[in-house]
């Protein structure tokens, strides 16, 4: 509102003075209200009503964001991507369907190229290591220890349609069946489709709770783990540069001043542990040679048994 003051009489000017009085001081009280408006950011939900895989996904993302709120201002966060499989949920995020979505996802080549990357590893290099759900009980257990990475190759894999792991697998010369839907896996194991399901060495104590009671005799396979780098950053929109920033900012903040480290302790101790008792059978990820290696910086240092190639 333009007001001009040259012409009006002594009473108006005093109306005009006073309604700037007021209004001064309640257009400076509406300022914080505007700036204090959260951010909403949103993170990828469970593929089934019993997938559980994404819990530290979402406390990771808080974490950061949590460590950038005085630069950044606060946050909120919703869930978005329910139900939905990783191939269909990437390409709806390319294609712009979600807004400020983060999802964590093992970075390719392809990625790098087609969104904005946080190039921080989330599960400091543990993904990589690869354990096997298979079909058996008792003695039968110990029947793939023997095995080498030859022997491996000649029998079937069951992973999931968009899964990084299921081109890995193929490129090392496996052979993989790849499944749509993540409970159809275990079926498939259960009704002898099927000799292994891989998992991150991370995710296989959830899902063994809930295999063991839901499919009978499926167990986790005790002596092997195959290793690839599988380097796991949160990705988002091309364009979302500004938030992808802030979520690097707050991942590495929270490195230095040690909160992720305990964060990642409390989800990832038990899988190193298991580790110990493995024989490491090591392949080739091809899909990653246009990474910056920087990333490994923040990877964990672990001892670890002889590896076997043969």
């Amino acid at each position: 509102m333009y007001l001009n003051l040259t012409h009006q009489t002594a009473h108006d000017r005093w109306w005009v003075c006073l309604w700037l009085v007021l209004l001064v001081p309640l257009a400076t009280w509406a300022m914080p209200v505007m700036a204090l408006t959260p951010t909403v950011f949103y993170y990828q939900g469970a593929e089934d009503e019993s997938d559980g895989r994404n819990a530290y996904v979402k406390a990771v993302l808080q974490l950061a964001l949590e460590k950038t709120e005085d630069e950044y201002g606060p946050f909120t966060m919703l869930e978005a991507g329910g139900y939905l499989n990783k191939a269909r949920l990437l390409r709806e995020l390319q294609q712009g369907h979600f807004n400020n979505l983060f999802v964590r996802a093992s970075v390719t080549n392809e990625m790098l190229a087609n969104f904005a990357v946080v190039e921080f590893p989330l599960a400091r290099g543990m993904a990589g290591y690869r354990v096997a759900f298979i079909r058996a009980e008792g003695a039968e257990l110990q029947r793939f220890c023997q095995l080498d990475k030859s022997a491996l190759q000649q029998l079937s894999i069951v992973q999931g349609i968009g899964w990084l792991d299921s081109q890995i697998l193929q490129a090392n010369g496996f052979k993989v069946q790849q499944v749509s839907h993540y409970q159809n896996m275990f079926s498939m194991l259960r009704a002898k489709r099927a000799d292994l399901f891989f998992r991150a060495i991370n995710e296989i104590d959830i899902e063994q709770q809930q295999v063991a009671h839901d499919y009978g005799m499926l167990q986790v396979e005790p002596c092997l783990a195959l290793y690839y780098p599988l380097p796991r950053f949160f990705i988002t929109d091309k364009n979302n540069t500004k938030n992808a920033e802030r979520v690097y900012r707050g991942l590495v903040r929270a490195y230095a001043d040690g909160s992720f480290i305990r964060l990642w302790q409390h989800y990832f101790d038990a899988s190193i542990k298991r580790l110990q008792q493995r024989r490491i059978i090591p392949l080739n990820n091809p899909f990653i040679d246009q990474l910056d290696p920087q990333y490994q910086r923040y990877n964990v240092n672990i001892e670890l048994p002889q590896s076997s190639a043969k």
